[in-house]
Order: C-alpha cells, then sequence, then structure tokens
C-alpha cells in the first residue's frame, strides 16, 4: 500500500495502480514525445526539402546567368567582328565613291552624309548616263542621217571637186562632185537612210540617181551602167542602188558622186572620210551647213524620245 498525504487528506493506492497511473503517463508522455517528435521531423523534412529546392533553383538561376553571360559575350563579339566588318565596307565603300566622283570629275561636301552622299553621285552618274546615251544615240543618227563614207570600192580619184577644165568641152567648169574611177559593174551602195526621188537617165549624167536623205541632204550618183532601186523606193545606208558604168558625157567607166544640202554642193571628199571620232571636225570645217541649227534639232528630238521612255 502507498499513502500520500497533502493538504487534502491522505490517500491510500495500491502498488498496482500507482503502476497503472505511472504507465499511463509515461504512455502519454510518450504518445505526446512521438507526435511532437513526428511533427518536428515533419517541419525539419519539408524545411530540409524546400532547402533542396531552393538549391536546385539557386543552381539552375546560377546555370542560366552563365549561360547568359556566355551568349552574351558570344553576341558582342560578333557585333564587334560585324562593326570591324562594316567599318571595312564602309572605308572600301568611301574609296569606291571616291573614285566615281574621280571619274565624274565631281568633288562631293566632306560634311556630307554617307547615304546623301551615295545619292548625289547616283543622280550625277544617271546623268551622265544618259548624256552617253545621247551622245551614242546622236553620233548613230548623225552616221545613217547624213551622207558618209564611199558609195563604191574605187581605183582613183579622176576628178575633184571644184572648178576643173571640162575633159570633154576643155572649157573651165565647176564640178559639183566626185569622179570615181572603177571597173563596170561595180556595186553602188547608198551613203545614208533616205527615199529614191530620181532613178533614169538625165542628160550629160547617163543613168542618174538622186536620193533624197534626212535633214536636208541629198546625194546623186551618175553614168550607171544599171539600177537597182525604183523612184519612190525607201532605202537604208550600204543598200545596193546600182552599178557603175559609162552612160552619159563620160570619158570612162567611173561614178560621178555629189551631196547636196538644201541645193549647195559639197565637198564629197570630206564626207568620204567621216567617222565617229573625227565628224566634228568635218562639221566645223564645212559651213554650208547650219549645223548648230541641225544639232540642237536632233538633240531636242532625242530628249524627247528619252523622257518617254
Amino acid at each position: 500500500m502507498i499513502t500520500i498525504s497533502d493538504i487534502h487528506g491522505a490517500r491510500q493506492y495500491t502498488l498496482n495502480q500507482f503502476i497503472k497511473v505511472i504507465a499511463k503517463w509515461i504512455i502519454l508522455l510518450t504518445i505526446i514525445v512521438l507526435i511532437g517528435g513526428g511533427i518536428f521531423l515533419k517541419i525539419l523534412s519539408d524545411k530540409a526539402k524546400e532547402a533542396e529546392i531552393k538549391t536546385h533553383l539557386a543552381e539552375e538561376n546560377t546555370r542560366k546567368a552563365q549561360n547568359l553571360i556566355i551568349a552574351l559575350a558570344k553576341k558582342q563579339q560578333r557585333l564587334q567582328q560585324n562593326i570591324s566588318n562594316k567599318s571595312e565596307e564602309l572605308s572600301s565603300l568611301n574609296t569606291h565613291l571616291s573614285e566615281i566622283e574621280e571619274l565624274l570629275g565631281l568633288h562631293t561636301d566632306i560634311d556630307m552624309s554617307l547615304e546623301n552622299r551615295t545619292d548625289y553621285l547616283k543622280y550625277e552618274a544617271i546623268k551622265k548616263v544618259e548624256k552617253e546615251k545621247l551622245s551614242v544615240a546622236l553620233v548613230n543618227i548623225l552616221n545613217r542621217s547624213i551622207p558618209n563614207g564611199k558609195p563604191i570600192t574605187y581605183r582613183s580619184i579622176s576628178s575633184k571637186f571644184g572648178y576643173r577644165k571640162h575633159p570633154i568641152t576643155r572649157k573651165r567648169s565647176f564640178h559639183a562632185g566626185l569622179d570615181l574611177s572603177a571597173k563596170i559593174g561595180t556595186p553602188i551602195y547608198t551613203t545614208a537612210d533616205g527615199v529614191v526621188e530620181y532613178a533614169k537617165t538625165k542628160g550629160g549624167y547617163g543613168k542618174y540617181i538622186l536620193i533624197n536623205h534626212p535633214l536636208g541632204f541629198k546625194t546623186a550618183y551618175a553614168h550607171l551602167s544599171k539600177y537597182n532601186v525604183k523612184p519612190g523606193q525607201y532605202v537604208e545606208k550600204n543598200d545596193l542602188i546600182g552599178y557603175v558604168g559609162n552612160t552619159g558625157k563620160s570619158t570612162g567607166p567611173h561614178l560621178h558622186y555629189e551631196i547636196l544640202y538644201l541645193h549647195k554642193w559639197l565637198n564629197p571628199s570630206k564626207f568620204m572620210s567621216w567617222n565617229s571620232d573625227n565628224y566634228a571636225n568635218i562639221m566645223n570645217g564645212e559651213k554650208k551647213v547650219n549645223w548648230e541649227a541641225l544639232m540642237e534639232h536632233i538633240n531636242t528630238r532625242l530628249q524627247s524620245e528619252l523622257a518617254l521612255k
């Protein structure tokens, strides 16, 4: 028996009861400790998992940051390379622009922006090209409209342009063309585009062809043996129009060749040596033609045609 006395009195317990009470408290305390420990362990586990997740996220963020730094470094390297390449291209472009300026005979403002400089040079280059086109087209028109070149393959000039003693009348008279000696049957070619105005016998000229060309010019071919064109027929430069003969008042087989401008005879020898390099000199030497008005007319027409294109 166990007796417990306090202010409330005395109580007696058997050992069996006492052990049961103590056992109950021990079991209760154990349960409390186990539950508390489980809760504590659960909290610790959650904290550990949270810490692990944070660590993993931190490592992932660190990896991403490192990858981003590497990517930025590579991008910076590419940008630096691009800047270097662009600088080289810019330097090369400036060199090319300077060469173009020298070629065009221009000097742009040193403070002009690259874009404005490029646009200006492009505009000037187009103008130069158009001018070159105009020049080429002009020369082409002159070559096809103004009688030039040799109408036949001849052996010699038997009589020049100008005053001479006539081989038949023996009197001093004006010879309006050139006499080009050649065999009978030698082909004769027109020296410019035009239309056949006359193709029949004409007095001392014998068989005679007169061709009307653009811009006020005409050519005449005399003493032919045979025609290859008819009046009203359109011909182009170097078309076969007839054959050398000895008809009319002639002392031997030859072609009498004339060039006229507004009914004024011109010296054919000048125009027979005409080419793209010396035509300006020939123009300057031939005062009977109003070249200034003629060139102005052609230029105006060409500019109108280019504008339409």
